[in-house]
């Protein structure tokens, strides 16, 4: 019988070996187990200060892919108002995921405008999750809590589109 799945992240199965022994077959997710873990990877990502300045790695660009420049760079400095500075920090969003979450291709992140959205900035991160042979379109929602810098990603509602 064909072993159905996923393997899951390295650290899913470090998780995994810590809590007891597991059957091979435990080590296995589905597609939407394997999305929600790339969801709280992100998550912990976008909530993750990188505190190193870019400039710093222009000359070392090895370490500007390692845990060294893992994490975003601190956007207190930014005015959410500004048209331009709401772009740099979708390019931001982008960059620190195609970086460091190797599971995502073609990142893209949107910010949403809606009416209901008092204190908070609402972004669509949209990609193609790649898992051994499997390409799957994904959509993920970041909210985002400008006085705290807090993001919180959920998968996205909405069916998922391939991202361009």
């Amino acid at each position: 019988m064909p072993t159905r799945g996923y393997t899951p992240g390295l650290f899913d199965r470090l998780m995994e070996r810590s809590s007891g022994p597991a059957a091979p077959a435990a080590l296995r997710v589905s597609i939407e187990e394997m999305k929600d873990a790339v969801a709280r990877d992100l998550e912990a990502l976008l909530n993750t200060r990188a505190v190193m300045p870019e400039e710093a790695f222009q000359r070392l660009p090895e370490c500007n892919r390692s845990i060294v420049n893992y994490g975003l760079h601190d956007f207190a400095g930014l005015s959410l108002s500004s048209s331009d500075d709401r772009a740099f920090i979708c390019r931001s969003l982008e960059a620190a995921i195609a970086r460091h979450e190797p599971r995502l291709r073609n990142v893209q992140a949107r910010l949403e405008l809606r009416d209901d959205a008092v204190n908070r900035l609402n972004f669509a991160i949209t990609a193609l999750l790649v898992v051994s042979s499997s390409h799957e379109p994904v959509n993920f929602d970041a909210v985002l809590q400008p006085s705290s810098l807090h993001y919180t990603i959920s998968k996205a509602r909405r069916a998922a589109v391939t991202p361009t």
